[in-house]
């Protein structure tokens, strides 16, 4: 009985020790999972956005048709250095060249017209028949004293003196009437007519004006000092009004056209800075800051953008104009600030929550957060600085799981 009962207790033992190293193994054994873990710092984050962009010359100017014809020469190639106002190909010239002899014809008759419709002569007809309708008058006065004589002599009858009197007050009406016209005619008339026909010299200078600037174009001449970067089209081409004729800029100050999307639109400011990278330049970027920014959206195929200016500051390696570029702009810069990994932070019942890691296990943790980046993100409270949570997407975390922790520095 005794040994029976001895042999119980060395068995009751060795289950017990059983169970006890089964227990310790699992708690302290090398199955624990090996997870990466990060530290909670103090630190500076910065906001960023990505777009692309176009390279163009700071200062550019395009030449435009304004009116139809053919291309007949051209005189310059791209990338060439031409200077303002330099022939870079030719138009047909004849319709250009008959419209000028036109407008210089019409020129030339308006003045003309002004001339003899603005002075003596246009009153001289006038101003004729007042002298003849008072010659009238005066003879016609002369009629009437004498046979207002006669009529007192009885040597005329009545009817007859009233005969004179008629006549007398029909050319004294007449002269009234052409003394009022050759008033109306200085004080109204002639000035109307002076206004009207400055008016016409005036139409005709301004339609010389254009005939002379249409066949000045004919030369296609340059818009402005520079590098060529759109010749003229190929000779016997038709153009239309308001087609491309040239295009020149000044390449040695360059700037990037960007296309801002509209949620990262809001962000952008006069002066923030920009980073441009290209592919054509592996490894190799160029500083910049933001000049001008549109005042409104609009839509490139399916996106709805607004545009922004950058200037390229600095750079080992000039960009080729029209090239595609990449740009990386600053939008926002908060510092000392609390850090942890952005995949340190768990949603869990609509809470953010990180997992705490103390004595080799992990805790849940409720906290707040704020602005993040593709990096980090700000902890508003919850943690304090030095805390090292979870930082590893492969686990699945559970309150208490004992894991093997391996420190990620930044």
């Amino acid at each position: 009985m005794r040994l029976f009962n001895r042999r119980n207790l060395i068995l009751l033992l060795l289950l017990a020790g059983t169970v006890l190293g089964l227990v310790l193994w699992r708690e302290f054994g090398g199955t624990l999972p090996t997870i990466m873990a990060a530290r909670a710092e103090r630190g500076n984050l910065t906001q960023d956005f990505r777009t692309n962009g176009v390279v163009e010359p700071a200062e550019w100017r395009e030449a435009r048709a304004r009116f139809a014809g053919r291309v007949i020469a051209v005189n310059a190639h791209e990338g060439d250095l031409v200077r303002a106002g330099q022939s870079l190909g030719q138009l047909d010239p004849r319709a250009a060249r008959a419209a000028l002899a036109q407008a210089r014809t019409q020129l030339l008759d308006a003045e003309q017209a002004e001339a003899s419709s603005t002075g003596r002569a246009a009153l001289a007809p006038l101003e004729a028949q007042v002298a003849a309708a008072r010659a009238d008058v005066k003879v016609a006065a002369s009629a009437r004293r004498r046979d207002q004589f006669l009529l007192q002599q009885k040597a005329i009858s009545r009817p007859e003196f009233d005969q004179a009197e008629a006549s007398y007050q029909k050319a004294a009406d007449k002269l009234k009437a052409l003394e009022e016209q050759e008033r109306q005619m200085r004080s109204r008339t002639l000035p109307l007519r002076r206004r009207a026909a400055e008016a016409r010299v005036e139409q005709a200078r301004v339609a010389l004006e254009e005939a002379e600037s249409r066949w000045a174009e004919t030369r296609i001449p340059a818009p402005m000092t520079g590098t060529l970067l759109v010749r003229p089209p190929n000779p016997g081409t038709l153009i239309n009004p308001g087609d491309l004729l040239a295009k020149v800029g000044d390449i040695s100050r360059l700037r990037v056209r960007a296309y801002i999307d509209q949620p990262d639109f809001p962000a952008l400011r006069v002066g923030s800075a920009v980073r441009i990278t290209s592919t054509g330049f592996p490894g190799v970027s160029w500083k910049g800051h933001v000049e001008r920014v549109s005042a409104q959206l609009s839509t490139i195929g399916k996106r709805v953008v607004g545009e922004a200016l950058c200037s390229i500051d600095n750079g080992h390696d000039p960009l080729p104009v029209n090239s595609n570029v990449d740009l990386t702009f600053t939008s926002r810069e908060m510092r000392n600030v609390l850090l942890v990994p952005v995949d340190a932070v768990f949603q869990t019942d609509n809470h953010n929550v990180v997992y705490l890691l103390r004595g080799g296990r992990l805790y849940e943790q409720r906290v707040k957060v704020g602005a993040s980046n593709a990096d980090s993100i700000v902890v508003l409270s919850g943690l304090k600085a030095g805390d090292v949570v979870l930082d590893d997407l492969t686990l699945q975390p559970k309150p208490g799981m004992r894991v093997r922790p391996r420190l990620v520095t930044p």
